[in-house]
């Protein structure tokens, strides 16, 4: 029998900073082909901060965090990376919580842990941070103002307005307790956890808003890692910590939103409580083309799974069935997230999966069964020699197809490694695109979750990076040779009021580009919400239809390139 969830601690966290902070990481000075450093002791050595990154007169994103007033700086309460749980990492999600057009950005931050760190005896947490986008290129930290410090060991975030009042709230994943921070609308919010009935206990690592019973109301899905237990030692290698098939597997959990500010947990009746899977992170998207979302789970060390939705809110496990639960090895290796899109212009849905060993790019057919196609794409050569945590698909130089980006991280060691800006072909296939990229593309970050937004709302896309005992990092794209774009602002009516779930068929010069409205849920965080085409030369697009989450189809006719064009569903 299933017991009710506990908490795998049983003294009470700490609280405020433990790093001492210094600059330039010295392990970082290894070249990408020599092992790792050895680890070091349990001692609390000084983690280094990574000065800013001086970017060449061409280099098409510009590391600009220090300029842009961003000082966020991740506390790694340990003197190396000494099990599993601190190995993860922490995440941010980019939201526009004061609905003034512009992306903010909410870090979440680790602080000490018993059992887990090894911090100074009265170390004290940090708390979380939200910087509001001023909107001239620069930010403020607002969190105290606002009230969303957090508690406890943070992991991740996920954005999403779960009320329809048309202010994003705020989900913040805790190793521990989860928090559910209301928007008020003012500039604050507040803690509604209790009352809404959303603090799952476990080792949280990721979350995602998403209408799964399609009745207009964001539910929440909250993915959990293990139950670490800090005694175990029936491990015998003297250079990493034991592995994730070590500890209990802990369960999902879903949240159906009842539309009046609380949730009931619908794990067991949905079909989402799977036994014997440690995840890592979750996202949406519509794989059979139904028009109910459908829900990916990467997880660490055991098979993927694909939960197929029947449009009630029920699910149904198709990952082996449609090949998407190992690598083309045939492993289970320890996947970190999922960056879903069409890559390769068939207007179906591939997915990228960033993993500790050989990832995937899955690609989408109407059959419904996907093929790995990660060496033929190119991909399987760029990125084999590293850990890839963070992925993004985003078509950076909008010429109309998507690229990628992967954050990668060594995951035993304080060693950074290069993050990789990858240019697709316009057919699936990519490149190394890290000359174009610039200078942060050679800096050797212990990079974690990495996300999309457009933060100046200039039509390219930029890229905010989580590392390990270190700052963020706000990539912002300058490139002066991107091509058109369109930016697509939804406001569902009948639909949820993010409008997560429509599908958007766009047409420009005879090509046509798909794309679904989503919360955008990467490892440990999530992305910009609005939806992005690039449309190359075209000074417009021919025509866009969309098909909100109720049914409704809507269609825009000759809609002029180089714009955030908000749009709200038709009643």
């Amino acid at each position: 029998m299933i017991g009710p969830r506990k908490p795998f601690w049983t003294i009470p966290l700490a609280g405020l900073a433990c790093v001492s902070l210094a600059i330039a990481l010295v392990a970082c000075k290894r070249t990408r082909h020599e092992p790792p450093a050895a680890a070091p002791s349990h001692s609390n050595e000084a983690v280094t901060v990574t000065p800013p990154v001086a970017a060449g007169q061409n280099d098409v994103f510009e590391d600009i965090t220090t300029h842009a007033g961003i000082s966020f700086v991740h506390q790694f309460c340990d003197g190396r990376i000494a099990n599993i749980v601190e190995s993860n990492g922490q995440g941010a999600a980019v939201l526009d919580y004061d609905g003034d057009g512009f992306m903010d950005i909410y870090f979440v931050n680790a602080g000490p842990l018993e059992r887990v760190t090894h911090h100074a005896a009265g170390t004290q947490r940090e708390p979380n941070r939200l910087y509001r986008n001023i909107g001239n290129g620069a930010f403020e930290d607002v969190t105290g103002k606002a009230g969303v410090e957090g508690a406890g060991y943070g992991s991740a975030a996920a954005a999403g307005d779960y009320d329809n009042d048309g202010r994003p709230d705020l989900y913040v994943v805790n190793v521990g307790k989860n928090i559910l921070y209301h928007n008020r609308g003012n500039g604050t919010f507040e803690n509604v956890t209790d009352k809404a009935g959303v603090g799952d206990l476990g080792t949280g690592i990721g979350a995602l808003w998403v209408d799964v019973d399609l009745d207009g109301n964001l539910d929440l899905f909250v993915a959990n890692y293990l139950t670490f237990d800090p005694n175990y030692n029936l491990y015998f290698n003297p250079d990493a910590y034991p592995g994730p098939l070590s500890y209990k597997s802990e369960f999902n959990v879903l949240y159906r939103n009842r539309g009046d500010g609380t949730f009931e947990d619908i794990s067991e009746k949905s079909g989402i409580r799977i036994p014997g899977h440690r995840g890592m992170s979750v996202c949406a998207f519509d794989y059979n083309k139904d028009g109910a979302p459908d829900l990916y789970i990467c997880n660490d060390a055991t098979p993927n799974l694909l939960l197929v939705n029947d449009g009630k809110g029920r699910f149904q496990e198709l990952a082996v069935k449609a090949l998407v639960a190992f690598n083309a090895l045939g492993e289970a290796a320890g996947s970190m997230t999922a960056a879903i899109g069409d890559c390769n212009g068939d207007l179906y849905p591939d997915i990228l999966v960033s993993r500790l060993g050989y990832g995937s790019l899955y690609m989408g057919r109407r059959d419904g069964v996907y093929e790995d196609r990660m060496m033929a794409s190119g991909l399987g050569a760029l990125t084999a020699q590293y850990v890839g945590w963070g992925s993004n698909f985003l078509d950076f130089d909008n010429d109309g197809d998507l690229d990628a980006f992967i954050a990668n991280g060594d995951a035993h060691h304080l060693v950074g490694w290069e993050s990789l800006l990858l240019e697709n072909k316009g057919d699936g296939t990519f490149t190394d695109a890290a000359e174009k990229g610039g200078a942060y593309f050679k800096a050797k970050i212990r990079a974690r979750g990495s996300y999309v937004l457009d933060f100046d709302n200039d039509g390219k896309l930029d890229v905010l990076v989580t590392a390990m005992g270190d700052r963020g990092f706000l990539l912002h794209n300058r490139s002066s040779s991107a091509g058109q774009w369109l930016t697509l602002d939804l406001q569902g009516t009948k639909s949820n009021r993010d409008g997560f779930g429509a599908l958007i068929t766009l047409t420009v010069k005879g090509k046509t580009l798909a794309s679904e409205a989503r919360c955008q849920a990467g490892f440990l965080g999530t992305s910009d919400r609005r939806v992005h085409f690039g449309l190359g030369e075209a000074k417009s697009a021919d025509a866009i239809q969309i098909r909100w989450p109720s049914g409704t189809v809507q269609t825009l006719n000759n809609v002029p390139a180089n714009q955030i064009l908000k749009v709200k569903e038709s009643s």
